[in-house]
């Protein structure tokens, strides 16, 4: 490939002050998760790299040690140095797989889970206290690992702007933990607190319902952002400043055929992943470049599996996606010189022609 358009042009000192910046829209998805960081590899060897990158769940995850280290070589050595602790291949016995080493029955369990949920709700409790009594990992253990994960890693230590998105039960609308938010972002947008802030805004953004326990943020009960936002583009346009340039990285598996007769739990839940897809698909509109590595369903909790995740994103992130990436920024960044005034127009136009010219002479 020929130098990235995109690098060269937000090094020129006169047109990068046009040029849209670049935000990064993850996904959740689970283990799935880790195909972020082998497609955002793959951009960063152009010398690309976000102004902002916007996760929910394993995005948001991802995301936050991304920004942190500012690499992706850092946030995959955390990564690793966590699953080699004694900590998570405990965390892994107890709730990520059985006694026979095989993934739990997702499908069995949630459907034990709901009648423990509906018992709870029928007894007077809260929506909040009855998911967190249905959860499958203990409040302890989740905070646990999410501490390991994050050692020395808070809100101020971000070296790029981040921000996670979760779900207020009680507001019943999805809500945004921001870095440097300021106080005119919005009203469902919220600066992330010092020390242990960060962690619990990716805690709750993380809280698959009846898998994890919600998380109080603030003295409100938070779950996961992909219930009404898996791929959280809305929120990432609102936070871009200027005409952004929204990359998406969408992990989440095709939809899976179902012939068989589905039980009430199997339908219920059929039904909310259709509901949340259908939006999902709303919000790839949104973007101006995504990308979909994951062509078939995978365990949702083989987190130990992430290498053969990274081999998907980065097999995914060919040469002719890449280009196609640079192509729909430098056309977005075309869009806006062209609504500049008529010789500054005509000054950055020709400016940006001699620079694409210089990069790929044919």
């Amino acid at each position: 490939m020929n130098a990235s358009i995109v690098a060269a042009i937000r090094a020129d000192r006169t047109l990068s002050r046009h040029a849209p910046s670049v935000a990064y829209v993850l996904s959740g998805g689970a283990a799935q998760g880790f195909c972020h960081l082998g497609m955002i590899e793959r951009i960063e060897d152009r010398g690309i790299y976000p102004d902002l990158v916007v996760g929910t769940s394993a995005g948001a995850l991802l995301g936050a040690l991304y920004c942190h280290f500012a690499s992706v070589e850092g946030a995959l050595r955390r990564v690793e140095e966590v699953v080699a602790t004694p900590e998570f291949q405990a965390f892994e016995r107890s709730y990520l797989a059985g006694a026979s080493g095989a993934v739990p029955d997702l499908g069995s369990l949630l459907q034990s889970l709901l009648r423990g949920f509906a018992g709870g709700l029928r007894a007077g409790l809260h929506l909040g206290r009855a998911l967190f009594a249905s959860a499958i990992v203990s409040e302890r253990d989740a905070a646990g690992i999410f501490a390991r994960i994050f050692e020395g890693i808070t809100v101020e230590t971000l070296r790029r702007p981040f921000a996670a998105v979760a779900v207020d039960l009680a507001a019943g609308e999805p809500v945004v933990f921001a870095s440097g938010a300021a106080p005119q972002a919005g009203a469902n947008v919220r600066p992330i607190a010092p020390g242990d802030g960060l962690m619990r805004a990716v805690m709750a953004s993380s809280a698959i319902p009846f898998i994890f326990p919600p998380v109080d943020v603030q003295g409100r009960a938070h779950v996961d952002g992909g219930v009404m936002a898996n791929l959280p583009a809305r929120e990432a346009r609102r936070l871009a400043r200027g005409e952004a340039f929204l990359a998406g990285f969408d992990v989440s598996e095709p939809v899976e055929r179902s012939e068989a007769p589905l039980s009430a739990a199997e339908l219920a839940f059929r039904l909310f992943d259709l509901s949340a897809r259908s939006k999902q698909a709303a919000d790839r509109e949104l973007l101006d470049v995504v990308f979909r590595p994951v062509e078939s369903a995978h365990p949702w909790s083989s987190f130990a599996d992430y290498r053969k995740f990274l081999a998907i994103g980065r097999g995914y992130v060919t040469d002719r996606r890449i280009l196609a990436f640079e192509e729909a920024y430098l056309e977005k960044c075309r869009v806006s010189i062209g609504r500049l005034r008529f010789v500054a127009r005509l000054r950055l136009e020709a400016r940006l022609k001699g620079l694409v010219s210089r990069l790929d002479p044919g």
